[in-house]
């Protein structure tokens, strides 16, 4: 078999040469260039060639696309971590996610191009040449599995019904149809539990390979999310694409919360990896693997296109990334950042705050204070994955590694299975070994007696009708009685309780503070859907996302936080404007920052909608049902 004709292996998967070739310069090499289009399988002898199409799985230049944007635009933007407004990036944080959205589709195309396609050359390929034994050969199909588990669970999750590709040759159609999340989970689940029985329990010479604990803990995730799926008998299941059915694989979610004790305390028990601090891990250049780090993302840097774009993306100014910065309108979401106490060493390696000094590699040293915050609509700029570290070849291709799963996930999931084992996601639970364990390890500075894993805030969503702003009038929401947006502050309104000035207390919170930019803050906020639909929709109202800094009256130079005010805006139809006048009275060009919560639960934008240039391609007529085929996922004869 010829590793060739990698342009038709888009357009097998919908995403058509055109889009393909726009993102791989011209080239038909469809892994990340370290594999020449003309290499066949007669070639492939050693065992560092299958290592380098393996590496290309975990970082190649296919996969970057997951990186540069889709990842945090989506984890973290949607989820109400990232406070950002900026074009394509920003509907994802306001809620207004379409099909066109072009970061979208580069993520689709980073999964199932970039990842599911690669895997399943692997899987599938004549190893005849090959010069190392068996045992070494199904170690390496084991790798591209867990991989491809990976793909298809981040696929359903956040597109619901989604084709399911196990080999790439089986059919020259265009069209693959779309199957429901219960039979892409018995897929994932079939590939992990037989990665887990073939991959070593150490890593040998080679940094990137994951070991058999990697499998366990993502077949933890996999069972926490099904779980946390079937514990709800209400979730509705009317849609034509099967989109809200979970499972039909046989488990309760008594067994499946179970399992997950199980298979993260088998990993925790190994003793293969150990916690480490924030600082350890996030503090300085990190390329390596940390001692937390159980499976990672290893960009390796180089020309444009080849190394992550994060840093680039994230960093407030140059001097955190030479070459360009692009973050300064990006910050923790008030609600978020107001929830970490400031002596809590985790919040000092997620974000840059006032009068905190941060180091850059070169040695130069900065207080994050008036020069950094005047002008911007965040009381804060990320940090995390942000270094100051030269580029390798080019200022939007740094080396850089990002956690898939570490150690602490791991006691979390643990936590969270003990709390919802009894069915009650809103109870006071006592026993909080797991996160107190983990906070103690990363010098948060608290521990826990009791928590719920979720508690509704107490807060208010005031209408208020015919605010006139200028000349213009709206009625608009989550405002005290009397609140002016144009001139009112957060603190001169103190007769309605509002969400952003609360502190949650609950176990969703501790998930995004320990977890916050690493991607994985949209797959914690769907499993509390799975379970409460309601419970999820009122989550994103309580974050206020609309919530942004001011420079408060009569301070003419800012120096501190003290000097800021956190205005209020509104959800619905929201004050915030761009391009306005200081009378608050909108240009003609001035563009609408609509925070759309209420539209975005209504539309089930829960399961983002398909990428519209992927949609086409696929051939799915909209509306057509998703397919049930688990009984062929598991007796072997499914098609694709």
């Amino acid at each position: 078999m010829k590793i060739n004709n990698f342009r038709y292996k888009a357009i097998a998967l919908g995403l058509g040469a055109a889009s393909l070739l726009s993102t791989t310069s011209c080239t038909d090499d469809f892994l990340d260039g370290q594999i020449p289009d003309q290499v066949s399988a007669a070639n492939m002898t050693s065992l560092d060639h299958y290592r380098s199409m393996l590496d290309a799985l975990y970082g190649g230049k296919k996969v970057v696309e997951y990186d540069a944007k889709f990842n945090w635009v989506f984890n973290e933007g949607a989820a109400g971590n990232l406070y950002n407004v900026y074009q394509d990036e920003g509907t994802a944080f306001k809620l207004q996610i379409k099909e066109s959205n072009s970061i979208m589709a580069e993520g689709y195309r980073a999964i199932y191009a970039g990842i599911i396609a690669t895997a399943n050359r692997i899987i599938h390929m004549d190893m005849s040449a090959a010069e190392f034994g068996e045992d070494q050969k199904k170690i390496i199909i084991a790798e591209a599995k867990l991989m491809r588990a990976y793909a298809h669970f981040m696929a359903t999750e956040y597109w619901g019904a989604v084709p399911l590709i196990l080999d790439t040759d089986k059919s020259s159609s265009l069209s693959k149809p779309l199957v429901t999340r219960a039979t892409v989970y018995a897929a994932v689940e079939q590939d992990l539990i037989e990665a887990e029985a073939l991959l070593p329990e150490k890593q040998e010479k080679n940094s990137l390979q994951p070991t058999k604990w990697a499998a366990k803990g993502l077949l933890a995730k996999l069972y926490l999310t099904m779980a946390a799926c079937k514990a709800n008998p209400n979730l509705k299941k009317g849609n034509a694409n099967n989109l809200f059915q979970c499972s039909d694989l046989g488990y309760s979610s008594e067994v499946l919360y179970q399992r997950v004790i199980e298979l993260t305390t088998e990993i925790i028990n190994s003793g293969a990896f150990q916690l480490a601090t924030h600082n350890e891990m996030f503090g300085t250049p990190q390329y390596e693997n940390s001692p937390e780090t159980i499976l990672a993302w290893h960009y390796v840097g180089g020309g444009w296109g080849e190394g992550s774009q994060y840093q680039c993306q994230m960093a407030r100014e140059s001097v955190w990334s030479p070459g360009a910065g692009w973050g300064g309108g990006k910050g923790l979401c008030y609600t978020l950042y107001n929830d970490f106490n400031k002596t809590d060493a985790r919040l000092r390696e997620v974000a840059m705050y006032a009068n905190q000094p941060y180091t850059t590699v070169k040695g130069e040293t900065f207080t994050y204070g008036k020069d950094l915050m005047d002008g911007i609509g965040v009381l804060n700029n990320i940090k995390k994955f942000v270094w100051g570290a030269d580029g390798i070849n080019h200022f939007m291709s740094h080396r850089a590694r990002f956690d898939i799963l570490r150690l602490s996930q791991v006691y979390m999931m643990r936590q969270e299975a003990k709390m919802l084992k009894n069915g009650d996601k809103s109870a006071e639970f006592s026993d909080m070994e797991d996160l107190n364990t983990v906070l103690t390890a990363h010098n948060a500075n608290y521990t826990k007696t009791s928590m719920a894993y979720y508690t509704r805030l107490e807060g208010k969503l005031v209408n208020i009708e015919n605010v006139k702003v200028g000349n213009e009038t709206y009625s608009s929401r989550n405002g005290a009685e009397g609140f002016n947006p144009l001139k009112d502050r957060v603190t001169g309104n103190t007769g309605v309780k509002m969400y952003h000035t609360q502190h949650r207390t609950d176990f969703i919170q501790e998930l995004r503070k320990e977890f916050a930019m690493e991607g994985q803050a949209w797959f914690d906020l769907k499993r509390l859907y799975y379970m409460d639909q309601e419970a999820a929709y009122h989550f994103l109202k309580e974050q206020d996302r609309a919530c942004y800094m001011v420079q408060a009256p009569n301070v003419e130079d800012p120096e501190t936080e003290a000097d800021y005010d956190r205005q209020a805006l509104v959800n619905d139809i929201t004050w915030q404007r761009v391009d306005r006048n200081e009378d608050g009275i909108k240009n003609p060009s001035g563009q609408e920052e609509t925070i759309d919560v209420d539209g975005f639960n209504e539309n089930d934008t829960w399961f983002l909608p398909f990428p519209a240039d992927v949609d086409v391609r696929l051939g799915i007529e909209v509306g057509s049902p998703a397919q049930n085929l688990v009984g062929a996922v598991k007796d072997g004869s499914y098609p694709y």
